[in-house]
């Protein structure tokens, strides 16, 4: 049980982490450069983040899905306890952060690329959508281990 504990505390301490880096630090960096030049450099930070990131969430999630079937999670009505209501809202956020990930990286990202390649009139809206998409997500990975927090806090 340490172990598996250990392993989704780092897992995802590396998926809220890089997250804060990516904002913080390597979005912000990036934007400094023009034309081909920052769309090359913000290509080859997702092409490198998203193998760590994705297996960090991966490893998470099934961590996540062990440690509560280890605590009876999927043995209980839903709903009977504070652990039970609170990992059900924990894991809502968990799949909405999944589907805008997924949305951010494979969608808006690769769109917003195609469409300043083309010289597309589309470009800043696709750029609005994707910033509002990778704030939300960037809230929800914050609100996730949160709530990961108060899930243990309902074990005592």
């Amino acid at each position: 049980m340490t172990v598996l504990r250990i392993l989704h505390v780092l897992s995802t301490s590396v998926w809220v982490g890089g997250t804060v880096v990516l904002v913080f630090v390597g979005v912000p960096a990036i934007r400094g450069l023009e034309g081909e030049a920052r769309a090359v450099a913000m290509r080859t930070l997702g092409r490198r983040w998203r193998p760590i990131g994705w297996s960090a969430m991966a490893i998470a999630i099934v961590s996540g899905l062990w440690l509560t079937d280890r605590h009876g999670g999927f043995h209980r009505a839903a709903l009977d306890t504070d652990f039970d209501r609170t990992l059900i809202v924990k894991s809502v956020l968990v799949a909405v952060l999944v589907v805008g990930a997924l949305l951010h990286d494979f969608v808006l990202g690769p769109r917003l690329q195609r469409d300043l390649r083309a010289g597309a009139p589309t470009a800043p809206a696709t750029r609005r959508q994707l910033v509002v998409v990778g704030w939300l997500n960037f809230g929800l990975t914050i609100a996730v281990p949160i709530l990961g927090a108060v899930v243990l806090t309902t074990l005592d």
